[in-house]
């Protein structure tokens, strides 16, 4: 005689075919290869120092540094510049460049010269720091 499953069985069945379903989709192989370990970028503003301008002979030049860290993969770079402020007189140099990146670069000493300004002066000197698109809190030096 054949008998009909009863309808508490069919939704049991479908549950679990469904929990089934979904554990092969979203549990991990066996074998899978771990989640690649993102890269580490820091970097410190440590100094900075001018060459004064001697109008009308050359400009001055403002350089800040310090130390950077970026594991990312060799080959790449992390994008830094900064705006500085200088007051009596009046100076707002401003630099840009790129760092390497590398996994030994650790604590690399990094510097970054301002273009060539023509106000640029020993003294005060107030620092606004960009690295990887994240401004840095600015920094007051005497350079």
């Amino acid at each position: 005689m054949f008998r009909y499953a009863s309808a508490p069985r069919l939704r049991t069945a479908a549950v679990a075919a469904c929990l089934t379903a979904t554990l092969a989709v979203t549990a991990p192989a066996a074998g899978a290869a771990p989640a690649a370990v993102q890269g580490t970028k820091s970097v410190q503003l440590q100094w900075a120092s001018a060459w004064p301008a001697d109008p009308p002979f050359h400009s001055g030049v403002l350089t800040v540094g310090g130390v950077y860290t970026c594991t990312e993969p060799a080959g790449t770079s992390v994008a830094v510049s900064f705006n500085a402020l200088q007051i009596l007189p009046l100076a707002m140099p401003s630099g840009s460049g790129t760092l390497p990146c590398g996994p030994g670069v650790i604590d690399a000493p990094w510097e970054l010269a301002s273009f060539p300004n023509a106000d640029v002066h020993s003294g005060w000197t107030n620092v606004l720091l960009t690295f990887d698109g994240q401004g840095l809190p600015p920094q007051e030096f005497t350079a």
